[in-house]
């Protein structure tokens, strides 16, 4: 195998970690990989990257070419109410996107032709209900 991919049990080693530790993050997403066919590979270099990163949940994978989020703590009802304001700011803004998350550094509207995807996914410590709005990259 190429020194520069790595399968499990190589990546364990590099890692110096157990198995157990390497499944779970797999399983929560946090550390980059690939599965092919019924096996993981690792890049020596995404993993080096990874770590040099610092928190393993800020790590972008490197298909992201941008990526900006915004976090809400707080009860459901508030959350709820908080998804329901968003929404209305991007409505009343012409389906752009900067009037909800700041930190865009250019104006991205949402097209007419987008899809919705609501899913439920439970991990190791957390479930997620998401609510994903997305559409076809369009030139500049």
């Amino acid at each position: 195998m190429n020194d520069d991919i790595l399968n499990l049990e190589q990546a364990i080693e590099f890692l110096g970690v157990s198995e157990k530790t390497l499944i779970k993050l797999l399983r929560e997403e946090h550390i980059p990989a690939r599965k092919i066919g019924r096996e993981w590979r690792f890049s020596k270099e995404a993993l080096i990257k990874w770590i040099a990163a610092g928190d393993s949940t800020n790590y972008i994978n490197q298909n992201d070419l941008y990526m900006v989020s915004k976090d809400t703590v707080g009860e459901a009802k508030v959350l709820f109410k908080k998804i329901e304001e968003a929404i209305l700011g991007i409505e009343e803004n012409d389906n752009n996107l900067k009037s909800v998350l700041k930190d865009l550094e250019r104006d991205i509207t949402i097209p007419k032709d987008a899809s919705l995807r609501i899913s439920y996914k439970q991990q190791r410590e957390i479930e997620k209900l998401e609510f994903k709005i997305f559409w076809g990259l369009r030139g500049e």
